[in-house]
């Protein structure tokens, strides 16, 4: 046996063995559920299903508003993964069941269509599903209940189910969460759900794992903001943001003086400003500041960053040149309360695809996300500290 063969038999060995030992822990906690805790719990399910036998819980955080997150969310297609496809066809494998037709369809209109019902909705916010079924059947069926009854639902032999997509704003954006709970109707149902679940319940949970770092992805193309639209071809993009508790008017001086022999860039100066500190007042002769104005890269020299959208109090965007890629970086400012403003910044660029911009972006990102956290972090304090005063 070649060395290659005995590692592959011994991987398959240690993959057969977690798998058993995960068969066996799920089989032991059946009907022993963690219960969610802080931010994590949902009064929403709560109504709907306060008591479970399972429940399967996970979260992302997203650079984008949560309106936008779960308006993705609803649309997602979860075929458009070849490892979730996997999982299914593997379900049908073990159950014997036949392959269901595929569907154009988002995610939410998707689920209706084969009998989910919608239970509750927070506009924006949260939306929860739920049905009743016989999972361990080979082809089962999906029975939307009424809200007014799914709680009281007890026909014999099947098992209610109920999932939530939820949208909660964070500091840098959205956490996503997504919830499954299910409850069996009697003791018989509950004894084969029990094995059901133990048996496939790995492929359920790794469908949620897939599919949020590609909901991520979604969501955060999908969030367009000022400047987006002058690189339309961009293969790249980072966004941050923070919420300041000041108003825009607060936040754009420190924006227009921004620049190397200026008012610096407000990130870690001994990289970027040659080791002058960034200014922490406004400079008045600095505010007037115009499309076509260049804002230098350096400490010395003329080279910079090119004002190409100047909309005040709303959008700054800047855009600079190499020879390998163009990038624009947005500054937009988002009243979103009284007093209160959200800043996003995003670095978008274009290049044609090479081996070598596919290694340079991960490391550009890095040192991108470096660096701007820090800036953010200054641009939050000497607003907040100006509109204090």
């Amino acid at each position: 046996m070649t060395s290659i063969s005995k590692w592959l038999w011994a991987g398959a060995g240690v993959a057969t063995a977690s798998y058993a030992a995960h068969v066996a822990s799920a089989y032991r906690r059946f009907g022993h559920p963690r219960p969610a805790r802080g931010d994590a719990r949902d009064e929403l399910l709560d109504e709907f299903m306060p008591v479970h036998d399972v429940a399967d819980r996970h979260s992302i955080d997203i650079t984008a508003p949560p309106e936008v997150v779960l308006a993705t969310a609803k649309e997602h297609r979860l075929d458009s993964s070849r490892i979730i496809r996997g999982i299914f066809a593997a379900r049908q494998l073990i159950l014997r069941g036949q392959q269901g037709a595929t569907s154009p369809q988002g995610l939410l209109e998707g689920m209706k269509a084969i009998g989910w019902a919608v239970l509750a909705e927070r506009p924006g916010r949260e939306l929860v599903l739920g049905a009743v079924t016989r999972p361990w059947d080979a082809n089962p069926v999906f029975r939307p209940i009424q809200p007014a009854e799914f709680a009281a639902f007890s026909e014999p032999d099947h098992v209610k189910i109920v999932w939530t997509l939820r949208a909660d704003p964070a500091p840098g954006g959205t956490t996503f969460r997504t919830e499954t709970r299910a409850v069996a109707t009697d003791a018989g149902a509950r004894a084969k759900f029990r094995r059901y679940w133990s048996l496939l319940s790995p492929g359920i949970i790794a469908i949620r794992v897939v599919m949020l770092p590609a909901l991520k992805t979604a969501a955060e193309r999908a969030w367009q903001i000022d400047g987006d639209d002058i690189l339309p071809d961009a293969r790249t993009q980072f966004t941050h943001t923070t919420t300041i508790a000041a108003p825009p008017g607060d936040v754009w001086p420190w924006l227009v003086q921004m620049g190397c022999q200026r008012g610096g860039w407000y990130s870690w100066d001994v990289l970027d400003n040659g080791g002058t500190r960034s200014a922490d007042h406004i400079i008045p002769e600095l505010q007037h500041l115009a499309v076509g104005d260049i804002l230098p890269y350096r400490p010395e020299g003329s080279d910079g960053f090119r004002v190409v959208r100047l909309e005040p109090e709303r959008a700054l965007v800047l855009e600079s040149e190499t020879p390998d890629f163009v990038g624009t970086w947005a500054f937009v400012l988002q009243p979103i309360a009284t007093n209160q403003t959200r800043l996003v910044v995003r670095y978008r660029a274009a290049y044609p695809p090479s081996a070598k911009m596919a290694l340079r972006v991960p490391v550009m990102e890095q040192i991108h996300g470096f660096m701007e956290r820090k800036q953010l972090k200054t641009l939050k304090r000497r607003a907040e500290h100006m509109h204090a005063s």
